[in-house]
């Protein structure tokens, strides 16, 4: 009940029972031009919200009537409410009460506290539903690592660090007050501010670079650079911190250059100098901006003026571990290298700024890449051990897509020919468009249905067809003369199952064996829900001091960042190889599939391994690389899904 309307309708009910000491529905129903039945739908939500702000409760007679009983104070507050129309959304739900008292407070200052009391009645509620209120906005302030404390004489404080505090203001006004406007919202924190000049100055700009950013972005920029320039004005600059080793890596992108740029059009507007650290901060939120690329080049040369050592092993190091795991060497493809290593700066930022990345083809990718997205969870572990990182399952999304253009690369054509009874110019035109679709198809050779004898065809993978042919081979895929969708789709099914995803029955190496116990796999559990699972599951780890206590809540912090479902009922959650003793695999297959973030799930392997030397980082390389071969298909899930005991199951495992 938050917008204009509602608001207004609300408005009229409340002041004909200010000033009548009885009346009916039907009554309000003629006053006011609704139905009778709308008239009792709506007293019946104001009464729940009289009664939630302590505001009086409206009582009702059947056949006689409806009347507010409310005390003087009561009616004070009510008649100061409709008689401003600006007050009425403190009317409202738990969310907007929240967003009111975090707008309050988030505006306070050291020398311009906010007291309890003082909010209590800005937002007309009693000081027990205050304190409430307050809660609420200390729980949402703490995911930005700032603390609300009540502090005796002084009133309500906050305690925090510049980033925080800036990364929470820009949340507040763009995402959490969202049904307010942008340029309302900052003004309410920037009195007096030139907004208008402000976004002019990054236009400008914009122009100049030839590239604009997204609308969500853009006012991401207009909020933060509007503070610095706010700060400057009131001479109230909270200092950002940035290490050397953070500025000179930040000064290496053309965006740092850019957040230069902007600050340079507006100091010039506003008569100031900016300090480093605020470009740096600006250029942090550039380079997580998602750019629409309008002529503006992203070649490493222009970007970057020369590489982090440290994320040039990092991208060699992913490069190493995937060519393990898939038997593939993709360590000398360069554009694979180089491809890698500048989506990765973008990558880090974002990550170390918790600043997401959504992607929209998350679940296309773990559907049609499945094998290589299983191996991009061994990445994962790179990302903490590396940059003590975790990273979600739609950045990872974005590393698949680099990897499986390597692997595609890098595979053998596929041998393909054409059974056909059209002529030459169909033929050709339908070759072409087979070899357009599919980067693996780099020729195509006719042949006539009449010469056409699969024994004589050996040397060939694929074996397309326009004609039905009376033969059985698993090469033959039938498509129509003009290649629809439905053909393509054919022809893709075949080569994932056929040329991608070859699966040879998975065998552990000696090494892996010690990573499993039989006590460590249970068979057909019975459990309600992924949270008692995981407790379950590690408690007996614990039991056994294979990870400390700690771990546990490792493994659901992860979970709740993202999900670790990989597709055919399978999940692979892990904790921080930090609160790791020794190495583990534990597995569990379930009596029913449970929820697990959005998909169901029946079997899970709870990955406790580590990557602390090389003969662990070794044997957790070799586990992958069986462990995708053993979960690649429903077909091989089935048969883990079938163990009936732990025994069998380890003896599976180590055959």
């Amino acid at each position: 009940m938050n917008d204009q309307k509602s608001n207004y309708y609300t408005q009229l009910i409340l002041k004909a029972l200010l000033n009548k000491d009885m009346v009916t529905t039907g009554q309000l129903a003629e006053e006011i031009g609704l139905s009778e039945k709308t008239i009792r739908t709506k007293v019946e939500v104001i009464n729940n919200l009289l009664l939630d702000n302590q505001l009086g409760e409206i009582c009702k007679k059947p056949r006689i009537g409806i009347w507010l009983d409310a005390d003087p104070q009561q009616r004070l507050k009510l008649n100061s409410l409709i008689n401003n129309s600006d007050n009425m959304d403190v009317l409202q739900n738990d969310q907007i009460r929240t967003a009111t008292a975090l707008k309050l407070v988030l505006k306070s200052t050291k020398n311009n506290t906010l007291t309890t009391k003082q909010l209590a009645s800005q937002l007309y509620l009693s000081v027990p539903t205050t304190l409430k209120v307050i809660s609420d906005c200390r729980s949402w302030l703490k995911l930005f690592n700032i603390e609300l404390n009540v502090v005796r004489n002084k009133g309500l404080e906050l305690a925090y660090n510049e980033v925080s505090y800036r990364l929470a203001l820009k949340h507040f006004i763009l995402k959490f007050d969202a049904e307010a406007n942008v340029d309302e919202s900052i003004l309410f924190f920037m009195p007096g501010l030139d907004l208008d000049a402000v976004r002019r100055g990054i236009i400008e700009t914009e122009k100049e670079w030839s590239f604009e950013f997204a609308e969500e972005s853009f006012n991401e920029v207009l909020v933060y650079a509007s503070l610095a320039i706010y700060q400057n004005q009131q001479k109230s600059i909270r200092r950002l911190k940035f290490s050397d080793e953070e500025l000179t890596m930040l000064q290496k992108y053309n965006e740092y250059s850019f957040a230069e740029a902007i600050f340079k059009k507006l100091g010039s507007h506003f008569n100031m100098t900016l300090p480093a650290e605020e470009k740096a901060f600006l250029s942090i939120q550039i380079l997580c901006s998602k750019l629409i690329d309008s002529g503006y080049s992203a070649d490493s040369g222009e970007v970057l003026r020369e590489y982090d050592n440290k994320l040039q092993e990092f991208v060699r190091k992913i490069i190493s571990v995937v060519s393990n795991v898939l038997n593939v060497d993709l360590n000398r493809d360069d554009a694979l290298y180089h491809g890698l290593l500048i989506h990765m700066r973008p990558t880090l930022f974002r990550l170390r700024y918790e600043r997401g990345h959504t992607n929209g083809l998350t679940n296309y990718i773990k559907t049609e890449y499945k094998k290589t997205f299983r191996v991009a969870w061994l990445i994962s572990v790179l990302f903490e051990e590396y940059f003590d990182l975790k990273v979600s399952e739609d950045e990872l999304g974005y590393i698949v897509l680099y990897i499986q253009s390597a692997l595609e690369r890098n595979e053998n054509p596929v041998r393909t020919i054409l059974v056909s009874a059209s002529g030459m110019g169909i033929n050709q035109m339908l070759c072409d468009k087979i070899c357009r679709s599919f980067s693996l198809i780099h020729s195509v050779k006719v042949v006539s249905v009449h010469d056409f004898k699969s024994e004589k065809v050996t040397d060939v993978d694929l074996i397309l067809t326009t004609r039905q042919l009376n033969v059985q081979d698993p090469r033959i895929v039938e498509i129509d003369d003009f290649l629809s969708d439905a053909s393509i789709q054919k022809i893709n099914h075949w080569i994932r199952k056929t040329i991608l995803n070859k699966v040879s029955e998975a065998q552990f190496d000696a090494d892996c064996h010690s990573l499993f116990e039989p006590d460590l796999i249970f068979t057909h559990l019975k459990t309600e829900d992924k949270p008692a699972l995981l407790k379950f599951l590690c408690e007996r780890l614990v039991r056994k001091g294979y990870v400390t206590r700690k771990y546990v809540k490792t493994v659901l912090d992860r979970e709740a960042f993202t999900p670790t479902s990989i597709g055919n009922g399978v999940a692979i959650p892990h904790g921080d190889q930090n609160e790791i003793n020794e190495a583990r695999v534990v597995i569990a297959t379930l009596e029913k599939p449970i929820l697990w973030d959005s998909e169901s799930v029946d079997v899970i392997f709870l990955l406790v391994v580590k990557m602390t030397n090389d003969f662990e980082i070794r044997r957790t390389q070799a586990f992958y690389k069986q462990y995708i071969k053993l979960v690649g298909t429903d077909e091989q899930v089935n048969i883990l899904r079938n163990f009936q005991t732990n025994v069998d199951f380890y003896k599976y495992l180590i055959k």
